[in-house]
């Protein structure tokens, strides 16, 4: 097998943690999730491949494109998993791409690019999604999974076993065929130039050092271990958009008022379509607490789903959020259960969770410390998102700090400030441009901004800070 021939993939051993590193509670040890599917074929005869795989993608895309890096394809790159015979040639091909301030993407496929070379396609591939590191590089893998074709192809479009939800930032996705080199040869993932890279360019790396490259065991930029590589990977990130209606923002504290015990975190997350029974009981003892909540103020029921993120960068400071629908009794955390986000947020993972609200019902949202008695060093967020913005009302923090609301939220002009006295109020918009805005004491005028969601910071007399997702409409 000639160097210049191959890439393939690897994947780091995941590293044991103690429980309270842990963002479940159940053991959930396995392989990555594998996902078979049956492609339809283009229905009109194509001219060329290239034209038969743009037909195959269009037939059988799902969802509308949420980002995509898609041009004639310069050269390419293999990104490949090999047999064992083969193993030191594995290697494997990441780019980046970012989700917007204020937004977060529900992603169900991913398409990608590719060329074949050898008589068979390949019919599975391993997609996995990292975050980004402090050098702009792929790093913590935040999901993988393998996706079965029930027929081969070069240019898939590769569905999720289920969407996955990503927050405002900078992400990698890698795709890689797993193809036997001497059944099917070689899968090439295509590149191509666009002048400027868009965002980083695309990483590489080969940890059996096959090629002998300068990436046998990092990542790092393509360019510096190929020689001839092009900036771009082709490919597209299919699904749905949102942005937040509300939302909340608090940090669990020594003084709040504790539970016994807390709920425990099964890993799998509430959804509308599927609301799952109590997951029981988990460890005696007195866990710190917060609690809001929302109200459903429409004639019909509304399906809410709540994103949650701890960006505290202590592994041990876990934070888990539970719904209730009315009332939440410490005493009995299992009453008037609605739904939880199944794993617990920490380091700035995001776990999301949806839940049915019915009309004109209250849900209390609760968060909770994981380890008793810990100390958190940031606030986390908890992002409201609904279809119907205008039915969903963020009442606020119920216990501790006094309850702020905001109404009408969105808005045309004038909002309306409940529960602090406003001496200062500012602006900023999705770019990070900080706006002036006039308030007269607990009225903020918003009718010259245009159209869009913006963070509202808020500042009492005591120098006591609120800030607020709010849209302007």
């Amino acid at each position: 097998m000639k160097k210049h021939f191959l890439l393939i993939l690897s994947f780091c051993s995941m590293l044991s943690f103690a429980q309270t590193n842990r963002s479940i509670d159940v053991d959930k040890s396995m392989p990555p999730k594998k996902n078979t599917v049956k492609l339809k074929a283009p229905e009109k005869p194509s001219t060329n491949s290239r034209a038969y795989f743009q037909s195959l993608e269009a037939q059988n895309l799902s969802n509308p494109k949420l980002y995509k890096q898609e041009l004639d394809a310069a050269t390419n790159v293999t990104s490949q998993q090999f047999e064992a015979a083969n193993a030191a040639y594995t290697a494997q091909a990441a780019d980046d791409f970012e989700v917007p301030a204020g937004a977060f993407w529900s992603i169900t496929d991913v398409y990608v690019s590719g060329t074949s070379v050898g008589a068979i396609y390949p019919d599975s591939y391993n997609v996995i999604f990292y975050s980004n590191s402090a050098t702009n590089l792929p790093d913590a893998v935040i999901r993988t999974e393998n996706v079965v074709l029930t027929a081969g192809s070069s240019s898939p479009t590769l569905p999720l076993a289920s969407p996955i939800i990503l927050g405002p930032g900078k992400y990698w996705i890698s795709v890689q065929a797993v193809l036997d080199f001497s059944i099917g040869g070689q899968w090439y993932w295509n590149t191509y130039t666009s002048g400027t890279p868009l965002g980083q360019p695309f990483a590489w790396t080969n940890p059996g050092n096959g090629f002998g490259s300068t990436c046998s065991t990092v990542w790092n930029t393509a360019s510096i271990c190929l020689t001839s590589q092009l900036s771009d990977l082709q490919f597209s990130l299919n699904g749905t958009a949102s942005t937040s209606c509300n939302t909340i923002t608090g940090r669990i504290l020594s003084t709040d008022p504790t539970q016994s015990p807390r709920v425990t975190r099964d890993g799998i997350p509430s959804t509308c379509a599927a609301p799952k029974a109590y997951p029981g009981d988990i460890s005696a003892g007195n866990f710190h607490y917060k609690t809001y909540t929302v109200q459903n103020i429409s004639g019909a029921a509304e399906c809410v789903t709540f994103n949650f993120t701890n960006p505290d960068a202590t592994a041990a400071n876990q934070v888990f959020l539970v719904a209730y629908l009315g009332s939440f009794n410490p005493a009995n955390v299992g009453a008037n259960y609605l739904g939880d986000t199944g794993s617990s947020s920490a380091q700035g993972t995001l776990q999301t969770m949806s839940v049915n609200i019915p009309a004109g019902a209250t849900v209390t949202l609760v968060t909770s410390e994981v380890t008793a008695n810990s100390t958190f060093n940031d606030d986390y967020m908890i992002d409201v998102i609904a279809t119907n913005c205008g039915a969903i009302l963020k009442a606020g923090e119920v216990g501790g700090k006094q309850t702020i609301s905001l109404y009408p939220n969105p808005t045309g002009g004038i909002l309306h400030v409940n529960g602090m006295n406003v001496k200062q109020a500012k602006v900023v918009d999705a770019s990070g441009k900080m706006i002036s805005v006039k308030n007269s004491g607990n009225e903020i005028n918003v009718e010259k901004l245009i159209k869009g969601t913006y963070i509202l910071q808020l500042q009492d007399k005591e120098g006591n800070i609120h800030t607020d997702k709010i849209i302007k409409n």
